[in-house]
């Protein structure tokens, strides 16, 4: 069995990966978002350093996801004394939307399917690589908006 001391360390590492992960997200949105939403002239156009900041949010966005869902969500329910280790992630998800500590498991889902997009991209199918930016634009601030309720969960029932 785990000390609290090792499960709150767990989280408190994954609070730091994630934290690090929506940083770097959210200054990539910072430089990019006037371009959204994405068009085919607008994408044909972009230049090499501005295509950078489009890798930067697709790969901080799918890290944050990764990591949210694959270490913090985890940490949380093991600090609540939920034991879910044979549960499978959607009815983890359902726990965790029972629990308020995030809004609606389907809202995740939904992020899921949007970082499965945009890094299966297929560069020479221009609108479909369009099509996943312009989801991603809208889903950024969604992600966003969960890890800060997240977070302030976090801070109120463990920190405090």
């Amino acid at each position: 069995m785990q000390k609290q001391s090792e499960k709150l360390d767990k989280l408190t590492e994954a609070v730091q990966l994630c934290t690090i992960h929506s940083e770097r997200m959210n200054f990539a949105w910072g430089k990019i978002k006037t371009y959204f939403p994405l068009d085919k002239e607008k994408y044909v156009h972009l230049q090499p350093e501005e295509m950078s900041y489009f890798d930067q949010l697709i790969f901080r966005f799918s890290k944050l996801q990764d990591s949210m869902g694959g270490k913090l969500f985890p940490a949380i329910l093991e600090n609540l004394g939920e034991d879910v280790r044979e549960l499978p992630f959607i009815d983890r998800l359902a726990k965790l939307e029972e629990l308020n500590v995030i809004p609606s498991a389907d809202e995740w889902m939904m992020l899921r399917e949007t970082r499965n997009i945009v890094t299966h991209e297929y560069p020479f199918v221009t609108d479909e690589v369009i099509e996943g930016l312009n989801l991603l634009g809208k889903h950024c601030k969604l992600i966003l908006d969960i890890w800060f309720e997240v977070k302030n969960f976090i801070e109120t029932r463990f920190r405090s």
